[in-house]
């Protein structure tokens, strides 16, 4: 066995990619139906069960592939095996960009936010320093079959598997928003340690809707007149709604301004944003009685008459 500068480049690289993977895969397994929803907003698959036997698949071969790579296992096989990941990743992230089919590129599930452009560009450094670490050993890469090399990929696999079929029964990866939001809030109160400012009244106590936005996202902006409509409607039944986001005081001032908002628009830290928003579609809208959450309304503004 050569021992030099190529291997210690090219095993540097394969442990880091590895990680990479891994870290990936295991993310996604953590979240499943979070990562099937990315992968359907990819717009390129739809038949629900074929979308999530493609999860399912991606997050194993993420999590083995990254074990294998990291171990050095079967290195002739893993790293050609990166390769190809790394190219089917590219073009359809280069496709998700140049159509703007998703925000999200969904490479490590909710946690990590990127858009297509970003994680496009990250996975052509990668693919071109897996590409060099295979150059470098192209002739001589050693097929390391030892067991505990074996073991470590098989264990990994198991572990993703378990992680992946206890995540999708739980109630934090339920379908039903409402039930992903009351398993995550503790307690039962979705608003108990949110701190609004610039609204001085109590959200914790009453009936109100809470409008979940951002202020420059054009979906949030062209839907300022439903929601003004929305909070002229529930007006006279003392139902008010109120505006949340996590910008900054000026952007909410020039979004106030510009867009003739009628509704007060607090500021929330961009972890409690996210918490109340999770997987939702912008605006999201929230009826709340006493802190309890009764309903939500993603992507749409309701009438009137749907808040009861």
């Amino acid at each position: 066995m050569r021992t030099g500068w190529q291997d210690l480049i090219t095993r540097g690289i394969e442990i880091l990619i590895g990680l990479v993977f891994l870290t990936a895969g295991g993310l996604k397994a953590y979240e499943p139906l979070d990562f099937i929803r990315q992968i359907g907003d990819y717009g390129i698959v739809t038949q629900p069960q074929l979308v999530r036997l493609i999860a399912w698949v991606m997050i194993l071969v993420e999590v083995g592939l990254g074990t294998a790579m990291v171990v050095g296992f079967r290195r002739r096989i893993s790293v050609p095996l990166a390769m190809l990941m790394l190219i089917g990743f590219i073009v359809m992230l280069g496709w998700a960009w140049q159509s703007g089919a998703t925000e999200d590129c969904g490479c490590f599930g909710s946690w990590v936010k990127r858009t297509p452009a970003e994680a496009f560009t990250e996975d052509l450094l990668m693919l071109g320093a897996t590409s060099l670490a295979w150059w470098l050993r192209r002739h001589h890469i050693e097929v390391e079959t030892g067991r505990w090399r074996a073991a470590a990929v098989a264990l990994s696999l198991l572990i993703g598997i378990s992680v992946t079929t206890f995540a999708s029964n739980s109630a934090r990866q339920s379908s039903d928003p409402i039930e992903r939001m009351k398993a995550q809030a503790s307690p039962p109160n979705i608003l108990e340690g949110v701190t609004v400012e610039g609204i001085d009244s109590d959200l914790r106590t009453g009936t109100r809707v809470l409008a979940l936005i951002d202020t420059g996202c054009n979906h949030c902006q062209e839907s300022v007149p439903e929601l003004n409509r929305l909070a002229g409607e529930l007006r006279p039944r003392e139902i008010p709604l109120v505006a949340l986001c996590s910008n900054k005081a000026d952007e909410v001032a020039l979004f106030i301004d510009k867009f003739n908002a009628s509704f007060p628009l607090g500021r929330i830290t961009p972890e409690q944003f996210t918490r109340l928003f999770e997987r939702g579609k912008p605006p999201r809208l929230l009826l709340i009685h006493d802190g309890l959450l009764r309903r939500i309304w993603d992507g749409t503004v309701p009438h009137a008459s749907e808040i009861r």
